[in-house]
């Protein structure tokens, strides 16, 4: 039976590691290794790590998540990966329905399949997978979410040089992007994990996701510029992450702004004018036409309660000045 690697980095997320790890213990196919990486945790995840006499435990001074990641690699033995957040789960179908995908299509760079959410109310999620599977899908949209759903092979990580260690955020999406640029993907839709929500988890930080999801892309540009169809996918993906994080972050700037996070709130704006030049300068608009309105040149109070909106408005249709303006500044 191959041997499966379930690579777990832990940073300020110890209380809930338990659970990641019940979670992979809990596996229906019985042959796999856990390797937690303590990414200079202050929280102590040794303690929990000790309950399990077959959990292996790694420690590094504190150097993000794709360190944690990479060092899980060189550390792990498996013929295939996973990668799970401490604070997320895994079905106990995941291993053995991915295994299988492989084995029918054992060409594939990686396989996926689908999440479900839990830990907050109102939460929900429509698997938005097109057929068919190649860069392009991945370019358009981000169908495969969190990282956790995702297996590889060994042997494909290391080919491709593992995650990108200087980028804080999207490290897992541009992972994606590099193998799909030359390795076949496959989805199979089933649910097998589990994503929590809670506030402090990395994608409710709406300026880094926007800034890092298009820095992600832009790092294909140069390798997919003469394809038609893969540069047309491009540049559609951006348009599509403009407008998924537009009003998210409208929202976190006006509460950081209320809650005078000043420097929080002017790193956001920083973000938001390379990114998406245009969605700031609707944002402002708004700001002014509610001031005038109201007779007052304030408001942001009661802009940011009332549900400054992404989807359908000018700055999230995808303009063509939107698209130069992150084309001109995104990473070459």
């Amino acid at each position: 039976m191959e041997l499966v690697s379930v690579i777990i980095p832990c940073f300020c997320q110890a209380h809930l590691l338990g659970e990641a790890i019940e979670s992979v213990l809990a596996q229906s196919y019985p042959h796999f290794e856990i390797v937690v990486v303590d990414d200079g945790s202050p929280d102590d995840p040794l303690q929990v790590v000790k309950r399990y006499s077959s959990v292996r435990y790694l420690r590094q001074k504190n150097q993000g998540v794709a360190c944690a990641r990479n060092s899980g690699i060189q550390t792990s033995t498996g013929e295939y990966l996973v990668f799970l957040d401490a604070d997320d789960r895994l079905l106990p179908n995941h291993l053995r329905t991915n295994l299988k995908a492989f084995q029918e299509h054992p060409g594939a760079g990686l396989v996926c399949g689908d999440y479900r959410w839990f830990g907050a109310e109102g939460t929900w999620h429509v698997h938005d997978c097109q057929l068919p599977q190649t860069i392009a899908t991945l370019l358009r949209r981000n169908f495969r979410g969190p990282p956790h759903v995702v297996m590889f092979t060994r042997q494909i990580i290391q080919k491709v040089g593992g995650f990108r260690q200087d980028m804080v955020a999207g490290e897992d999406l541009e992972l994606f992007l590099r193998i799909a640029r030359t390795y076949p993907i496959y989805c199979h839709h089933e649910v097998i994990a589990e994503y929590r929500r809670h506030e402090n988890q990395a994608s409710q930080k709406f300026d880094i996701m926007l800034k890092f999801s298009l820095t992600a892309l832009g790092l294909q540009r140069d390798h997919i510029k003469q394809n038609p169809t893969y540069w047309e996918a491009y540049r559609s993906g951006i348009q599509f992450r403009q407008s998924l994080y537009d009003g998210a972050l409208q929202r976190q700037i006006v509460t950081d702004i209320e809650r005078q996070r000043w420097h929080r709130a002017s790193e956001a704006l920083l973000i938001f004018g390379r990114y998406h030049p245009r969605g700031l300068a609707n944002f402002f608009w708004n700001k002014l036409r509610k001031g005038v309105r109201g007779g007052k040149t304030g408001g942001l109070s009661r802009a940011g309660s009332s549900g400054i909106r992404g989807r359908g408005s000018p700055a999230v249709t995808g303009t063509r000045l939107g698209i130069q303006g992150v084309e001109a500044n995104s990473p070459p």
